[in-house]
């Protein structure tokens, strides 16, 4: 048997086997319950990230969840494998916020943490939940987010010396603001005299405003020369969109597509 979750996966490893094999399909199961008093929300393994994000913020513009920065992944797959996103420096993974489970085992007892004991609740928070049986839903704890975070997106070449840059960033990564995450892509391009040169996308969530952030980047990491122009002040809800590519001022509610175009 097969556990296929509500998103998408790199590896498909819910598609295919050595042996004959069936899906079972958590699609449907996609229920979101936010309870902004306690401060959790059950979440069944069926919803996307998106769809977790955008729930959460109907209810609460200052609160949110550390998870991945892609909005169709489905919770199910990446809970269950650890969870990272760009709040993790602060508030760790996904899991670190998972305080119950529902699951139904083999022998088809549906438990929750108490029932099933903390040692399988341990294992499917990280060590693949569709190992130990089929997990429904999860209990998360909320996270705080300031009403205004700030993003942005910096590009250098070789010719930029991006070179140097990545050497300091590599240094600092560990040691900035908890409230700050910058990702490094690295790839190649075409150059302004047409040959192929080497690229760092830096792209940053800060929780936090600008002018806190540009302090911030001053003291710790000057090398990149982080201006006020290159930062966008927006939502939590609308950084999500901002990692995935979109142009701030998109509609929120796309984030509750399944089929986006990334």
């Amino acid at each position: 048997m097969k556990i296929r979750s509500g998103g998408h996966d790199y590896e498909g490893v819910s598609y295919w086997s050595e042996v004959p094999f069936f899906i079972l399909d958590m699609f449907n199961l996609r229920s979101i319950h936010v309870d902004v008093a306690s401060e959790t929300a059950w979440v069944q393994a069926g919803a996307t990230l998106g769809e977790v994000y955008y729930r959460i913020n109907e209810k609460s513009k200052t609160h949110g969840f550390p998870a991945g920065v892609c909005p169709t992944v489905g919770v199910g797959g990446h809970f269950s494998g650890g969870g990272y996103g760009n709040m993790m420096r602060k508030y760790g993974l996904s899991v670190d916020n998972i305080v119950d489970a529902q699951l139904v085992d083999v022998e088809g007892r549906l438990l929750d943490r108490k029932s099933m004991g903390e040692d399988l609740f341990w294992a499917i928070r990280g060590g693949g939940g569709a190992s130990f049986g089929v997990v429904v839903s999860y209990k998360i704890k909320l996270v705080h987010v300031p009403e205004t975070v700030t993003v942005f997106r910096v590009v250098k070449t070789l010719e930029e010396n991006a070179t140097e840059i990545v050497h300091a960033w590599q240094h600092v990564a560990d040691k900035l603001d908890n409230d700050l995450f910058i990702r490094l892509i690295l790839d190649v391009v075409n150059g302004t005299n047409g040959q192929k040169t080497g690229r760092a996308s830096f792209i940053a969530l800060f929780l936090g405003d600008s002018e806190r952030l540009l302090s911030v980047m001053s003291k710790s990491f000057p090398e990149l020369g982080l201006k006020k122009s290159d930062c966008n002040e927006t939502t939590w809800l609308q950084s999500v969109l901002f990692w995935t590519n979109f142009p701030l001022g998109t509609a929120d509610d796309v984030l509750l597509s399944r089929n986006l175009k990334l």
